[in-house]
């Protein structure tokens, strides 16, 4: 029973997908959550609350006799809020503070699938690199234990090769 309970939860548990295309001195950055978002997240997002899911990515240096040197770190959060007068959900992306894409949802459907599948992300790669690695995980909100200490509801952490650049 308690087996059945574990793949249950294994079974729902939200994860993170990471599809990255290559071009000279840029990467492309696509990433999308499966599976089920926590109950609360959800609800808050139909009860009108300003909700948020904040995609960390790394860029790491992959070396043989050291350890991964990380080269670069990047926050992309995608915010949704509905508006309670007109019922329109606005939703902003945004990378390292700076707005990559902004629209509108008319359903909370239409609104977590934006945030859970939000735009290409273009992040800066260095022209001549030794292989290198992308750490990413999606963050959807803060508990806290006892009240005092904080732990985070997130996926787990998805590691991809960077290809070579065309």
């Amino acid at each position: 029973m308690l087996l059945g309970a574990l793949l249950l939860a294994a079974a729902v548990a939200p994860e993170l997908e990471a599809v990255l295309v290559p071009a000279p001195s840029r990467l492309a950055v696509q990433v999308a959550v499966s599976g089920e978002l926590p109950e609360v997240w959800r609800e808050a997002l139909a009860a009108g609350a300003p909700v948020s899911i904040t995609y960390r990515l790394k860029l790491f240096r992959n070396r043989r006799w050291l350890w991964d040197q990380r080269l670069d770190s990047f926050e992309l959060v995608v915010r949704a809020e509905r508006d309670p007068l007109t019922g329109v959900y606005s939703l902003v992306a945004e990378i390292d503070g700076e707005t990559l894409a902004s629209g509108q949802a008319a359903t909370l459907d239409d609104a977590v699938h934006w945030v859970t599948h939000p735009p290409t992300a273009e992040i800066p790669v260095p022209l001549q690199h030794e292989p290198l690695w992308l750490v990413a995980r999606a963050e959807f909100l803060t508990r806290f234990k006892l009240l005092v200490f904080p732990t985070t509801v997130a996926t787990g952490w998805v590691t991809r090769a960077v290809p070579e650049s065309p």
